[in-house]
Order: C-alpha cells, then sequence, then structure tokens
C-alpha cells in the first residue's frame, strides 16, 4: 500500500484517531477481547497483579477452528502468569467484536449487574481499541466509565506501523471496519 494518506487523514491522524489508550485506573473488572496473539492475556495479567482490577471477563470462540477458543486460550495464560482462575468468566460463543461485545455485555449483566460497575478496563490490540470502545458504549449504562489499556505488543504500534506492510494492512482494515460498523449504527 505504501505510505499513502488513508481517505484524506494523514498518518498523525490516523495513529490519535486509531489508537486508544488512556492512563490505566483502578476499575471494578476487566475486558479482555479475543484474538490469536498472547500479549492481551499478558496485559491482562500484569493489569490484575498490579492491583487495577479484580476480575476479568475474557471474551472469544473459536473463530479460526482450532478446536479451543480464544477466551479459553487467553484465560490459561492468564492463570500461568498468576491470576486466579475464580477471578476470570469466559465467553466462549463470539466470533466478531460485535459478538464479542454483545455476548460480553449480557454475560456481564447476568454475573455483575452493569447497574453494580462503575467503571470497565478494555484491553485489546493497540489498533482495535477504538472500535470497542465505541461499540461498548452503545450497549452498556452511560454511567460506566471505559479506559482503554492497549496490550504491550511491539510490531504495530502508534508509534510504528506504517513502518510495515502488515502494520499499514491491520491499520487499514481496521480502518474499514470502523467506517462498517459506523454505517450500520454499531459505534
Amino acid at each position: 500500500m505504501g505510505p499513502r494518506l488513508y481517505e484524506g487523514m494523514s498518518i498523525r491522524e490516523i495513529s490519535e484517531y486509531l489508537f486508544c489508550q488512556d492512563d490505566c485506573q483502578p476499575a471494578d473488572l476487566m475486558i479482555v477481547f479475543g484474538g490469536k496473539r498472547l500479549e492481551r492475556a499478558d496485559r491482562a495479567a500484569e493489569l490484575y497483579r498490579s492491583g487495577h482490577a479484580p476480575k476479568l471477563v475474557i471474551t472469544g470462540g473459536d473463530k479460526r477452528g482450532t478446536g479451543v477458543p480464544e477466551s479459553e486460550r487467553l484465560m490459561e495464560r492468564c492463570v500461568a502468569l498468576g491470576v486466579p482462575a475464580d477471578a476470570i468468566t469466559i465467553e466462549r460463543d463470539s466470533v466478531n467484536t460485535m459478538e464479542n461485545v454483545r455476548m460480553t455485555v449480557a454475560l456481564i449483566e447476568e454475573q455483575f449487574g452493569w447497574k453494580n460497575l462503575r467503571s470497565v478496563i478494555l484491553v485489546s490490540a493497540p489498533y482495535h481499541l477504538r472500535r470497542v470502545k465505541q461499540a461498548l458504549a452503545n450497549y452498556i449504562p452511560r454511567a460506566v466509565k471505559i479506559t482503554c489499556c492497549p496490550d504491550t505488543r511491539k510490531d504495530v504500534t502508534r508509534e510504528n506501523w506504517w513502518h510495515s506492510p502488515e502494520g499499514q494492512e491491520m491499520v487499514y482494515r481496521e480502518l474499514e471496519k470502523v467506517r462498517t460498523y459506523a454505517t450500520q449504527g454499531e459505534l
């Protein structure tokens, strides 16, 4: 694709828009979005161990047909990194971001009750958090504060995504998904 502008946006504008990252403050609950990479679990375990949230909800089904839901694989990694299994709730059936959001919102309502939560931390890939945050905000009470704490991958970040064809592809694909979700009224 080369270092072209995306729909008139500069690299800086894309980076500032897409890569959501907040100062990670303690919250009532952490939501970890499924994916094939374990950095999400690494970040969740780090935040748990530092007291940022007492409970985790990990979402993600077997999108890739491996026989193991992403949420189970991420949970195993979190447990290996010191998160007690009884601090983790998993959602095993969703296979895309909107299913992650809808099924997790319902699961949290059932398990914890949204009225009992003041704040949540979202953990996912750095370039995925804008879409996740905006989609989730449509389904939860406005009073619940959403904090984005991206995983700590080094290959596709706010500072370097345009340096590799793979990084560019991931970011441009994510921008297309944001546009699609927005036109469908999901954001």
